[in-house]
């Protein structure tokens, strides 16, 4: 019997360098299937523009080790030009105590920065059909909003290798980020402009994530001890600002 797939999981993250990455990705191959939606190896990029409030609550919420927290971004998959029409996802990323939730409604990009008009946006989803999780997730962004002050904080972006468990394994997810970089000015995902991401770290280090509703099951455990993967807490939002010196730290994600 196939294991259940349910929007609750596991996130468990580590850091590792490059040849780590390749002798998993290799002891991997027979196990997984690359992610469809990549190229020819199952890599894509991934640029995100993350929200914070002036005082930066989801940053200090992550280094705190806060139990239920709240994230807003919007997303864009792939090699693209971004124009106001592209689409892209707004996404609310949550923890839950141990677990974490991911949901999403897909917009234009400049429908999907124009957290104002949510409401109307919400109550014209509710209106065309029936209820599919979409205008309570703008609702929920627009209360985030204004609430906390939200506003652009950074831009994120990094080519992801990812790979899909098989049909008795349909909740795990194993992904490799590479190329990590960002920035904290010109916040906007529109193409065309001057805007230069800085890399974040050393780029012969990945971030290693395993997803999973239940469990890592035993031999994939077995593999990242094989390959000597150590859990890492880790956030590439926090890198990006830490980095670009956004943050005056008490603490940081990755010590130097």
């Amino acid at each position: 019997m196939a294991r259940p797939r349910t929007a609750l999981r596991y996130e468990l993250k580590y850091l590792i360098r490059r040849e780590q990455a390749k002798g998993l990705v290799d002891d991997l191959q027979g196990r997984m299937t690359l992610d469809a939606y990549g190229d020819e190896r199952g890599v894509y990029p991934i640029t995100s523009l993350y929200y914070d409030t002036p005082d930066y609550k989801a940053y200090w919420g992550k280094l705190d080790g806060e139990r239920n927290r709240r994230k807003v971004r919007v997303r864009v998959y792939g090699e693209q030009t971004v124009t106001p029409d592209t689409p892209v996802f707004l996404e609310v990323k949550q923890r839950i105590d141990k677990l974490m939730r991911k949901r999403r409604v897909a917009l234009p990009y400049q429908q999907a920065i124009a957290f104002d008009d949510f409401p109307d946006l919400a109550a014209a989803r509710a209106e065309a059909g029936p209820p599919s999780g979409e205008a309570a997730l703008l609702q929920e962004v627009y209360y985030l909003y204004r609430t906390l002050q939200l506003r652009p904080a950074c831009v994120v972006t990094y080519e992801r290798m990812a790979f899909e468990g098989d049909a008795y394994y349909p909740d795990l997810r194993v992904t490799f980020d590479s190329n990590l970089r960002g920035r904290v000015h010109d916040l906007s995902l529109l193409s065309g402009g001057s805007a230069a991401n800085q890399y974040v770290f050393d780029p012969n280090y990945r971030v290693l994530e395993v997803k999973a509703n239940i469990n890592v099951p035993g031999w994939l455990a077995q593999l990242l001890a094989a390959h000597r993967c150590t859990f890492y807490r880790i956030s590439k939002y926090c890198l990006v600002l830490e980095h670009s010196k956004a943050i005056a730290s008490r603490q940081r994600i990755v010590q130097r």
